[in-house]
């Protein structure tokens, strides 16, 4: 049996909604499917909101775009961190054993951002990003994975556009005209989230010089 319901988050001063999955057998543990929508300069925010979740007993167990899977468990005090790594790099193994070593766990990764969970013993959390210039460079690295999206966006939109000129057909005319319209969009947005995440650079480097 599911349940729906539209929330509000106090974390992210919005709302989202949330499907709870209760199982037929008892015995098995809860679920519950949270669409939420948080972008990749908000990752800080999205640390405190599942820091929230756990303690307040959902564990997230998967991530996909704005949807988070959670398992009920015991409430309990844990510290995420996120970071973007391509699986691809050659010191990727070396990258998560260093992590491994320093006691984080890794329970998640979702388009080469990893997620990262920690128990802190005495209120000490041994951090990942221990300057704003070691922090920036994780943002270095998402824009780099960003790069090979935009030739992509240009091989799909040149079709769209050059049929659309010579289409007579009101119905697969207005389909293109649906399809640049989106892209456009989308290119908006990516370029929105470039200008956001060159601006987190900036600042947690100008933070490290001072």
């Amino acid at each position: 049996m599911k349940s729906f319901g539209l929330k509000n988050s106090p974390v992210m001063g919005g709302c989202y909604w949330e499907c709870e999955e209760k199982m037929i057998n008892e015995s098995k543990p809860k679920t519950k499917t949270v669409f939420k929508a948080i972008f990749a300069w908000e990752d800080e925010k999205e640390e405190k909101w599942l820091e929230q979740m756990a303690a307040e007993g959902w564990m997230l167990i998967s991530v996909a775009p704005y949807v988070y899977k959670f398992q009920r468990s015991e409430p309990e005090k844990v510290v995420f961190r996120l970071d973007y790594k391509n699986t691809l790099d050659k010191d990727y193994q070396e990258y998560l054993t260093i992590y491994k070593d320093a006691g984080w766990e890794i329970f998640a990764t979702f388009a080469n951002w990893h997620y990262f969970k920690i128990k802190p013993e005495n209120n000490e959390v041994p951090e990942i990003f221990n300057s704003g210039k070691v922090k920036a460079q994780k943002y270095r690295r998402l824009l780099l994975g960003m790069v090979p999206i935009f030739p992509i966006y240009i091989i799909l939109l040149n079709p769209a556009f050059r049929y659309s000129e010579n289409v007579t057909d009101g119905f697969v005319y207005g389909v293109l005209t649906a399809i640049k319209i989106v892209m456009n969009l989308l290119l908006l947005l990516m370029a929105y989230a470039i200008i956001r995440i060159l601006a987190k650079i900036k600042k947690l480097e100008s933070e490290s010089k001072e």
